[in-house]
């Protein structure tokens, strides 16, 4: 299967997803333009956009501002049926990955799931594709004990009120699943926070000690 796409990509060459250019799904230029979520000199100044706290939630980080080049690959991956961005994608946010596994501790990773109607018409879980591809990034196990038990609402226009409602008895684990004991949710894009909370909730009442979270980009 590899020999095949890298023959398909010699005979006709990737656009980068973000910007459109010939030659890669994303090119130099592009990756090197991923920002992150908070300026160096803006540290300890203001909070950091990059991290959010929650009550089930201990903690949630994200690699980059959900903007520019990282914002046109993520809706090409999800949006687009680019599952292939994903490995790429993984890679660049592993070392912000890193990091926050020096504070959890020996986790597991396990991505936010999609409602089974969702994930038949994309394809694929955007999510588990990026955890599977930082699980082996990172030496970390993947789990996925989630799942979505009913369909949702889009949350893009609704406030964190509004989605915590939204997400109201939306997440399930998995009969027969174990709860890990220290979990780490992945998701692509952070926006309030609430759907890492409503996983991490589940979680919690299954005997998880620990929930956090990891996305590729927050809006900020």
């Amino acid at each position: 299967m590899r020999t095949v796409v890298a023959l398909l990509d010699l005979l006709m060459p990737p656009a980068c997803a973000a910007c459109g250019r010939s030659g890669a799904l994303l090119c130099p230029g592009c990756l090197g333009g991923f920002r992150v979520p908070s300026r160096a000199a803006d540290r300890f100044l203001a909070s950091d956009a990059g991290i959010a706290v929650g009550d089930a939630l201990s903690l949630a980080v994200a690699a980059f501002a959900y903007e520019g080049p990282i914002r046109r690959a993520l809706a090409a991956l999800k949006y687009t049926g680019a599952s292939r961005l994903a490995p790429i994608l993984a890679r660049a946010a592993a070392p912000t990955l890193r990091d926050l596994l020096v504070l959890t501790g020996p986790a597991t990773l396990v991505p936010v799931p999609l409602h089974i109607e969702r994930r038949r018409a994309r394809g694929y879980n955007q999510a588990e594709l990026l955890a599977r591809g930082l699980g082996q990034l990172v030496a970390t196990p993947v789990a996925d004990p989630l799942d979505r038990a009913r369909p949702t609402t889009k949350q893009h226009r609704l406030n964190r009120a509004a989605r915590l409602h939204n997400l109201r008895d939306a997440f399930a684990v998995r009969e027969g699943a174990d709860a890990p004991a220290t979990v780490v949710l992945v998701d692509d894009i952070i926006t309030t926070t609430a759907t890492l909370e409503a996983c991490a909730s589940v979680l919690r009442a299954a005997g998880c000690v620990a929930v956090y979270g990891f996305a590729l980009a927050r809006e900020v």
